[in-house]
């Protein structure tokens, strides 16, 4: 009995113990969580299009079907991380279900601090561990988690599968090597840059299958030959690899095969974003670590945790270069720091290495010198925008720019500084003795407050890209929902290249289920349209299909007026000042009853603008009055010179509304501060009115205070007179 009871205690004991154990690390988890959710709780709407809208749209039409699609058309699958966000979607109110999606964000992201902890204590005691979990917690790009992105889910994905690549490496049995296996397996799915994971898994095993003890015995009697055709071996089966990828992946051809130089470059300045955000110290100490230090007993685990941080980051770096080449040269030139992120965990870890061991080669320490002086010196600052998206490690020098007035050559001294203070701490342990251990704490706390700053400084950045967006659709943001009740809407709009009002407003009313242009300036995520208007009553046609169309409410931008009656407006700011959206409950058949063309939503024009009437009231003539105006404009004078025609529509080959023989022409010329208003008489209720202006004018070319780079003719506004109005 007296055993049985020693027993219990014990078992009690060890229960207790282990509870204990795991208060520190539940901590960290805790409060880091508690930050990043008021964090998210100040992010007031998505800013980051069309990206959280497209993650949206494909959660929201999970939720609902059970099937992926963007505005109601079916899409292949794309990322787990919509399955995971969909059940959010169905609570009913629009606003708490996105505070939900955000609070989810914050959990799954926070909650790598476990695999990253797990991932440290193959390694290192439990303190070491901790500060692996709180630094790949607060790295900057946790921001992420305020956002409908799916590098949140991602960076704990690929996090968690490093472990288990490591667990199973370290400790090949079944179970292990099985989760490894699947975790690898099913990394593509969370996301596509996840697809390298198998590679960095069979990469490592090829690492440690090189360093193997029979391996090391063979390589001792090989000659001189051998080692050319094992060279040779090895650059055949690279070529062959590469000419495989570049078969499957246009990203790879082009890259590889064309622009290897900008891989090196762009590689390299995300590299340099990454050490910047991570705060220098924890990239020269994790690369230092790769090489053995001097007195270091051979350990299979240090040498297993070696080749999978050098397979990751040959995988994770190629990748990066390929992308962000890839993305030069079909949109633009970004940092794309995103990509190399899942990095972070493995280089934390190699970090914590020193921190319990406080010893690295001399000459691992000098190579890994060289290599970050490089990248300090190389990588583009950014620090003359608000923000940078795909590089969330500059924030930091982005937020000392902001309020601390540091400029790029400052930065750039700041950070050699650094650099060379990063250097002294790691050789410092040799000549301090007892107190090193004290500077090991030490220089864990700095580290992690250097990333929780630049993870603050890019939340703060993304909130006010938030906040802007929200002030410019004001509230109520679900206005068309409150109206509509959920009744299928439409939304019609022109000049759409910027369509951030737009997409705002589809993500906030889940009752737009279509985006139309009069004008073929649409945009997605999904189907868009641009209708043709039929001459005879303006019917809005595609493919000979005029309704009806499902739409019993029309959204309508400025400049469009659709027959029905309007039962809502909205306004917005648009071009400087406030524009109305018009919710109109549609007239069956949907058309138009007029439109302009060819207007930005400030009122400017281009070297074109239209103006289309289809009907009238009581279909009775009348007549158009067209204000063209340089007033706005005070500066150079470049002298515009102005045609205005008017005349019945014809429809052209494009199926678009064109002017006929015009009835009436003007031409006059339009100079800075200049208004001229013209009346013309309307050949009947269905016209068109055209205007064209020859040159335009750059106003940043004309002005240096001016940052506009618009081709622009004139402000143009065009109103209809009905014949009773006309006779007063």
């Amino acid at each position: 009995m007296a055993v049985l009871t020693a027993r219990t205690k014990s078992a009690e004991q060890t229960l207790a113990d282990r509870l204990l154990a795991a208060v520190p690390l539940l901590s960290i988890f805790l409060w880091l969580t508690i930050v990043y959710m008021i964090q998210a709780w100040a992010h007031k709407t998505p800013w980051l299009f069309g990206d959280e809208l497209e993650l949206t749209q494909l959660s929201r039409a999970i939720a609902d079907t059970g099937h992926a699609a963007r505005r109601g058309a079916p899409y292949s699958f794309t990322t787990l991380w919509t399955y995971v966000l969909a059940p959010a979607w169905l609570i009913d109110n629009l606003h708490s279900a996105y505070a939900t999606v955000k609070y989810v964000t914050v959990i799954v992201t926070t909650a790598t601090v476990f695999p990253a902890y797990g991932l440290a204590r193959l390694l290192v005691g439990r303190r070491p561990a901790l500060f692996v979990a709180a630094a790949s917690a607060a790295i900057p790009a946790v921001a992420y988690s305020s956002m409908i992105v799916e590098e949140p889910f991602a960076y704990f994905y690929s996090t968690l599968a490093l472990f288990l690549i490591m667990r199973a490496l370290l400790t090949p049995s079944r179970w292990w090597i099985g989760g490894a296996v699947l975790a690898s397996a099913i990394a593509p799915l969370v996301r596509g840059e996840l697809g390298v994971l198998p590679a960095v898994f069979l990469l490592a095993g090829a690492f440690l299958l090189w360093r193997s003890e029979y391996l090391s015995r063979r390589r001792g009697t090989w000659s001189a030959r051998d080692w050319v055709g094992f060279s040779t071996l090895v650059v055949g089966v690279a070529v062959f690899i590469s000419a495989v990828l570049g078969h499957r992946s246009l990203e790879w051809n082009y890259a590889t095969r064309l622009y290897k130089s900008r891989m090196l470059d762009l590689g390299l300045n995300a590299a340099g974003a990454l050490t910047i955000g991570l705060g220098v110290l924890p990239v020269l100490a994790g690369l230092a670590v790769l090489w053995r230090a001097p007195g270091e007993a051979p350990r299979r685990e240090l040498r297993i945790f070696r080749s999978v941080l050098l397979a990751a980051i040959v995988c994770f770096g190629l990748y990066t270069a390929v992308k962000a080449t890839y993305v030069s040269i079909t949109f633009g030139t970004y940092t794309y720091e995103r990509n190399l992120i899942f990095l972070a965990p493995l280089l934390f870890t190699g970090t914590a290495v020193w921190l319990e061991r406080r010893r690295l080669h001399p000459v691992a320490l000098a190579l890994s010198s060289a290599f970050v002086l490089l990248l300090i010196l190389t990588t583009p600052y950014e620090m003359g925008i608000d923000l940078s998206y795909n590089a969330p490690g500059l924030a930091i020098l982005q937020q000392a720019n902001r309020y601390l007035q540091l400029d790029p050559t400052g930065a750039k001294i700041g950070l050699i500084a650094l650099l060379g203070f990063s250097i002294a701490l790691l050789l410092a342990p040799r000549v301090i003795g007892r107190a090193a251990a004290w500077l090991a704490v030490a220089v864990g706390a700095a580290v992690i407050g250097w990333n929780l700053t630049g993870e603050i400084a890019f939340a703060s950045g993304s909130n006010r890209f938030s906040d802007r967006f929200a002030d410019n659709i004001r509230t109520p943001f679900s206005w068309v929902d409150d109206v509509t009740g959920g009744s299928p809407t439409l939304y019609i709009g022109q000049q759409m290249a910027d369509q951030n009002g737009e997409w705002l407003t589809e993500f906030w009313n889940r009752s737009i289920k279509a985006v139309w242009s009069l004008d073929g300036t649409a945009q997605g995520p999904g189907p868009f349209l641009t209708p043709d208007p039929r001459a005879s009553d303006g019917a809005l046609c595609s493919h000979n299909h005029c309704g009806p169309w499902g739409y019993p409410y029309v959204v309508e931008e400025q400049g469009i007026e659709i027959v029905g009656r309007t039962v809502a407006t909205h306004l917005h700011k648009a071009g400087g000042g406030l524009e109305p959206w018009r919710l109109v409950k549609v007239a069956p058949p949907l058309r138009l009853r007029g439109s302009v063309v060819g207007v930005y939503s400030d009122g400017w024009t281009g070297a074109f603008s239209a103006y289309t009437r289809y009907s009238t009231l009581g279909g009775r003539a009348g007549r158009i009055r067209v204000v063209v105006s340089r007033v706005p404009w005070g500066g150079p004078n470049k002298t515009g010179h102005v045609t205005v025609a008017i005349g019945r529509i014809v429809i052209g080959d494009d199926k678009q509304p064109h002017l006929g023989k015009p009835t009436e022409v003007r031409r006059f010329d339009i100079h800075s501060k200049e208004q001229i208003p013209v009346v013309l008489k309307a050949p009947g209720p269905r016209f068109r009115v055209e205007v064209t202006i020859s040159p335009t004018f750059v106003p940043i070319e004309l002005s240096p205070d001016q940052t506009d780079r618009r081709h622009l003719g004139a402000k143009v506004s065009y109103v209809f007179l009905p014949r009773k109005a006309a006779h007063k």
